[in-house]
């Protein structure tokens, strides 16, 4: 699967730094983390940047 920057997903679990959290992305949910230092809450809409093993890299 190849991911587009223009792709977003919603946080269904909050992400916090250096953990993983979930994401609503084409109708399923995914294990997610945020590159950044912030806190992702859920309902909060993010960008999905890269796709690593099963986990989708997100961004605010």
């Amino acid at each position: 699967m190849t991911v587009s920057d223009l792709e977003r997903a919603i946080v269904e679990e909050e992400i916090q730094p250096n953990q993983s959290g979930s994401v609503r992305f084409q109708s399923s949910w995914w294990p997610a983390k945020c590159v950044r230092e912030i806190t992702l809450k859920p309902g909060e809409l993010v960008r999905v940047v890269r796709l690593d093993n099963i986990t989708l890299i997100v961004e605010a």
